[in-house]
Parts: structure tokens; C-alpha cells; sequence
């Protein structure tokens, strides 16, 4: 347990006398002071990981555009926005947040296969860095609305090289198969008929290969091949953004170290594209490791099958095990002396795909009030969280040093109706 910890978080996480601590905070005065379920991030976690980040790709320092789908908290965005860095948005709900969030809008870029003629218009109004363009059809929207507004839009054609990375399937984003980007046929054709694109500057290429990637080579192939691509044409991007992806531990897996990433990339990319810029868009490795999500024991169910610990969060809160077949360690906040047992840790959600985790071994004496720590909740947690079974969602919690701040109070049960009407 305590390696893992270290493993994970520099020592930001730790037990005290058996007592969970986040920075210098006892996770047991959070969950007093705002009950459960709670979110938990420690600032000093996110800052670590931006800086371990700028070291790893100095040689390049490229544009750290944080991937705002990660998590979109006020408080996440103004301390990436703090160290410097950029965002990538999906939406105009992402580029609204992130221009409150004080992000200039030269340092934001507009991804997403579905962009909206309205979020085009809100991109190019808002004079965005650049649109990563992912099909055709879009690309004609966009010269369309820029004509039509006497505005240039700036773009990156995002490449989709088939390439295969090892990760889960629904987050492979460079496989010929998913909706993601164009085919290396495609870009060239656009690129060579370019000048027929009146209201678009064409500045770069994007790749984005998928999420939670444990090692660089899958990187290092993707820029080879760029190389090859652009080698028959007579076009060279100013920008080359490489997407994010880089993966974090969620329990004791192999992964490359950020360091190696940052070298191996960073070496191949001078040695065959001088002189141009790179994006990068990280979101689960800044803040998946940032937070936990603290739930407290309903009941301890033992049947002659099996059992279950029930707890208070579940797939709405935390989706990720049941959607993906996701693993996150879970520990007791406050250690209970004792023998263990196996446990499936579930919510109270009415599916039997409830879960946070599965065979687990945690003390036989748990009971109702316990309170769970669920590790790696920071990243793809709050943010794909929803009010199914008409629960309110979470609230969620800052730490820094000794200090607590609530970044977003816990819904209402009237907040399930207020956009609502009875008819």
C-alpha cells in the first residue's frame, strides 16, 4: 500500500498512524467537514506534474494545452492556467469555462469530430489559437462560416495513421476504424489543393493515438511516419501537435517514466522537424493521480456467495470501472484492525454494473459509516459524472499544504428540477 502511494503521488499521499492524509490533511476532517460522497485533489500534485512535464520535453518546451475533458473544475483550470499552460476544448460549454477561467484565447485549441456550425462561429469570434479539423466536411464548414464572417480561420489536420496503441479499445483514437481524424490519403489530397481554401490558414498537423499510452514508441512511430507523409509534399507545418495520452499508475503497472517520453519524443521530433513548434495535450497525467474519491460504507452484505461492501458513490459518480473495466485501488481511510476478507465494492445505483471494484481484500469489520478512499479519481471522474437514479452529484474538494477549499458544493435535491418544468 504505502508503495503504491509513493508510486503514485511523490509522497503527497500517506497514512499517519493509520489515517489516510492528502498533502496535510487528514482525509477524515474532509469527509466530516463535507461528507461523501467527495472528490479530493491536491494543488501541489497538479503543479508537480506540469513541472515534471516542462522538464521532460524542455529541449522542445512545447505549448502545454491541458485537455479540459480530463476535468474541468474551476479550480483545476485556474491552477494549470497559473502554471502557464494552454487548454483543449471540445465544445462551446469548454471554450465559454475556459475563457472564464482567464485563458487566452491565442493559447486554446478546438478539437472534437463534431463541431457545431455554432461552436465553429464561437471559435472563430473568440479568436481562438486554431481549430484541429478531423474531416472533410468540416473543413468545408469552416472556409463556409470564415467566408461568410470575412474571418481566417486557423487550423491542424489531425492524421489518423492506423496505428494500433495498447490501451482499452474505446480510448484507441488512431485506428482506421473509429471517427477520429483523416486518412493519410485524404490530408494530402487537402493539402496539395490548399489554396482553393480562401479563409483557412493551414498551420498545422495533429495525431492524437489514444488515452493512458504506457509507452513512448507508439510516439516515436507516429512522428516517422509523419516524416514520410511529408516528405512528398510541399508543405511543412509550423505546428505539430502530438495529442496527450501519456499514461499515469493505477495500480503497480509498467510505464515509462514521463522523463523517457519526453527524451525519446523530443529526439526524434528536432531530428526531423527543425525549427517547428509542438502542442501537447495532457489532461489524465496532470490530474488523475490529483484525486481520490472518498465514499462511505452502507452496509456490509455477506451472502453465501459473495461479498459486498455497498457505498454511497456509484457509476454516476465514478464510471470509469463499469464503463471500461477500469481497476482503482481502494483503501480504507482509516485503517481497521484485523482479519480481511474479499470484498466487491458497489454503489446503490439499480444495475447490477455497479461497481468501483471487484475482489477486493479489505478489513472483515467494516461497517456502516466506514469511509473508502478511491484512488486515480481525478482524471475522467467528476467530469463524466451524471444524476442517474436522481442522485446529486458530488461535491468536490481542493488541498493545499494544511489548507481546504469546497471548488464546487455538493447538488441539491432541487437541483435535480430547476431546469425543469411540470407540464
Amino acid at each position: 500500500m504505502e508503495k503504491y502511494l509513493e508510486l503514485i503521488s511523490d509522497g503527497l499521499y500517506r497514512f499517519r498512524k493509520g489515517k489516510l492524509f492528502i498533502e496535510e490533511v487528514c482525509v477524515e476532517r474532509i469527509y466530516r467537514e463535507f461528507g461523501t460522497p467527495v472528490y479530493v485533489y491536491s494543488a501541489s500534485y497538479i503543479e508537480r506534474q506540469i513541472e515534471k512535464l516542462r522538464n521532460a520535453f524542455k529541449p522542445i518546451s512545447p505549448l502545454i494545452c491541458y485537455s479540459m475533458k480530463a476535468n474541468g473544475n474551476m479550480g483545476v483550470l485556474s491552477l494549470v492556467k497559473r502554471a502557464g499552460c494552454g487548454v483543449d476544448i471540445v465544445s462551446s460549454g469548454e471554450l465559454a469555462k475556459a475563457l472564464k477561467a482567464g485563458f487566452s484565447a491565442d493559447r486554446i485549441v478546438f478539437a472534437g469530430a463534431g463541431k457545431t456550425q455554432q461552436e465553429i462561429i464561437d471559435g472563430l469570434n473568440a479568436r481562438i489559437f486554431l481549430f484541429t479539423v478531423e474531416s472533410m466536411e468540416e473543413l468545408k464548414a469552416i472556409e463556409q462560416i470564415g467566408r461568410s464572417q470575412k474571418k481566417i480561420a486557423v487550423v491542424s489536420l489531425r492524421i489518423n495513421f492506423d496505428i494500433d496503441v495498447d490501451t482499452h479499445y474505446y480510448t484507441k483514437t488512431s485506428k482506421k476504424e473509429t471517427k477520429f481524424g483523416m486518412p493519410v490519403d485524404q490530408i494530402k489530397s487537402i493539402l496539395s489543393n490548399r489554396k482553393k481554401f480562401r479563409h483557412i490558414d493551414f498551420k498545422g498537423i495533429q495525431f492524437h493515438l489514444g488515452s493512458n499510452i504506457r509507452a513512448s514508441g507508439f510516439y516515436v512511430q507516429a512522428l516517422e511516419k509523419l516524416k514520410g507523409f511529408l516528405a512528398g509534399l510541399n508543405f511543412m507545418p509550423s505546428v505539430i501537435d502530438i495529442g496527450g495520452g501519456f499514461g499515469i499508475h493505477y495500480k503497480n503497472e509498467q510505464i515509462e517514466p514521463i522523463e523517457n517520453f519526453g527524451k525519446n519524443i523530443c529526439n526524434v521530433f528536432l531530428k526531423n522537424f527543425p525549427g517547428v513548434s509542438m502542442i501537447i495535450e495532457p489532461g489524465r497525467f496532470i490530474v488523475g493521480n490529483a484525486g481520490i474519491l472518498l465514499t462511505r460504507v452502507i452496509y456490509n452484505k455477506k451472502t453465501p456467495h459473495k461479498n459486498f461492501l455497498i457505498v454511497d458513490a456509484g457509476m454516476n459518480d465514478l464510471i470509469r470501472p463499469s464503463l471500461y473495466g477500469s481497476y482503482h485501488e481502494i483503501f480504507e481511510a482509516v485503517r481497521k484492525k484485523g482479519p480481511c476478507v474479499n470484498y466487491d465494492v458497489v454503489g446503490p445505483i439499480c444495475e447490477t454494473g455497479d461497481f468501483l471494484g471487484k475482489d477486493r481484500m479489505l478489513a472483515e469489520n467494516l461497517t456502516s459509516g466506514d469511509v473508502l478512499a478511491v484512488m486515480s479519481a481525478g482524471a475522467y471522474g467528476f467530469s463524466m459524472s451524471s444524476n442517474y437514479n436522481g442522485r446529486p452529484r458530488a461535491a468536490e474538494v481542493f488541498v493545499s499544504g494544511n489548507n481546504v477549499k469546497c471548488c464546487r458544493r455538493r447538488e441539491k435535491i432541487e437541483d435535480l428540477w430547476n431546469l425543469e418544468k411540470i407540464l
